[in-house]
């Protein structure tokens, strides 16, 4: 028994399976946006310090010895995620 098969964009499709590839593209592109916004998403000293997995202390100490970039304008310490990242790496 054969199966009909047709070219959509580039993938295999099965009669029946649209709504699976349809559920699939939505779902990629909802990630797409989801990692987009964790990217730019500025983190308070708490949530650094559990990205990280370090005390705020250290973190402190790293901003003091100007080792870490940080954003003090709102009157709290402000991380991006890309600046802790970099500062990891060394």
């Amino acid at each position: 028994m054969s199966i009909p098969e047709e070219i959509h964009q580039g993938r295999r499709h099965i009669e029946g399976s649209s709504l699976f590839i349809e559920l699939v593209d939505e779902l990629r592109s909802q990630m797409e946006e989801w990692t987009a916004v964790k990217k730019d998403h500025w983190m308070d000293i708490k949530e650094a310090c559990e990205f990280l997995r370090i005390s705020s202390s250290t973190l402190r100490r790293a901003v003091i010895k100007g080792e870490l970039k940080v954003s003090k304008r709102t009157g709290k310490l402000l991380f991006k995620r890309e600046w802790l990242n970099k500062w990891l790496v060394g």
